[in-house]
């Protein structure tokens, strides 16, 4: 597990929109800090920034202390879950959660994680054979696998049925002993941040309005857009 920093980190893309305006923003090793806010606040950009997808205009950003600004993505112990499953389709559910790994334990550890994922019976599978949420489980597998102390889900329940995000949200508590990592997890859904975060980071316009425990989101909103967006 490693701690998270991101200092002052702004990002003006070419065409001149202001994604991240000034971020300060801390994660503690093993913290589950969710990102929450309106389409187009910049909870996206902050996770590629982090992983390193996206560089900054300006600022730093700090993982276990050190400065990785400019380190490439693969050298950051970081994993991603993106909106969209973004599997292999010429592979099978073991060779998509294995991908790149060739560690003599991974085996081993990918099965593990299937069974707690609810997917060991489809292991030999194919992504077309399976259906949004086992896609999904498949892809949160992967991350898993790789053992990253660092773990950013971006919205990893967008493409699901209401049922589905239900059941797939109780399965991530469960994970957090059996697999310690820092997460950062972005949802648009209020009540999503105030369940699976210790810490929600609220954001509008690419600037970060509050950060706080799920209590005290709930008793002492900084503002009336933390107030309003919350109750949604």
């Amino acid at each position: 597990m490693a701690a998270i920093r991101l200092d002052k980190v702004s990002k003006t893309y070419p065409n001149g929109v202001q994604a991240l305006k000034d971020i300060e923003l801390e994660a503690a090793a093993g913290e589950w800090l969710a990102l929450v806010g309106p389409s187009g606040c910049g909870k996206t950009t902050t996770l590629r920034v982090i992983s390193g997808l996206e560089s900054p205009s300006s600022g730093l950003v700090r993982i276990a202390g050190k400065d990785v600004t400019q380190l490439e993505p693969w050298k950051r112990d970081v994993s991603m879950v993106f909106q969209r499953p973004a599997l292999f389709p010429t592979k099978s559910v073991r060779q998509n959660l294995l991908f790149g790994l060739s560690t003599p334990f991974a085996e081993g550890r990918a099965v593990e994680i299937a069974r707690l994922l609810k997917i060991a019976d489809l292991l030999d599978r194919y992504p077309a054979e399976l259906s949004g949420g086992q896609q999904q489980r498949v892809a949160l597998g992967r991350a898993l696998v790789r053992n990253a102390s660092i773990c950013l889900l971006d919205e990893p329940f967008g493409q699901l049925d209401a049922p589905l995000r239900r059941e797939f949200s109780k399965d991530l508590p469960l994970l957090r002993s059996r697999f310690p990592a820092t997460i950062i997890i972005v949802t648009h859904d209020p009540a999503e941040a105030l369940t699976l975060g210790d810490r929600v980071a609220v954001l509008r316009d690419g600037v970060l309005v509050q950060v706080d425990t799920p209590e005290q989101l709930r008793h002492q909103p900084r503002d009336t857009f933390v107030t309003e967006f919350l109750a949604r």
